[in-house]
């Protein structure tokens, strides 16, 4: 799989797992690493600023993601709109 393009399964659980470092405390709060597609990271948000933060703030997340997990393995980054279970 990691000849497709495919970022290895330890790349994806440490994103998830490693999110609140990635984005910092008060961020993580409104947005979830929930999977890696391909090279996209995908994030569930729970309001559209949020949305919009993540859009912003892409390259950076992209160069935290790259130091953790090595260059290459995520490229984008997408924020799907959806509420948290029990809001």
């Amino acid at each position: 799989m990691t000849s497709l393009g495919v970022p290895e399964i330890d790349a994806t659980v440490t994103i998830v797992e490693q999110w609140p470092e990635i984005v910092g405390p008060e961020l993580a709060e409104g947005v979830v690493a929930v999977a890696v597609r391909g090279q996209e990271l995908l994030v569930r948000v729970d309001d559209p600023a949020w949305a919009s933060q993540i859009a912003w703030l892409e390259a950076q997340l992209l160069d935290r993601i790259n130091d953790l997990v090595g260059p290459g393995k995520v490229t984008s980054v997408r924020a799907r709109m959806a509420r948290r279970p029990g809001l």
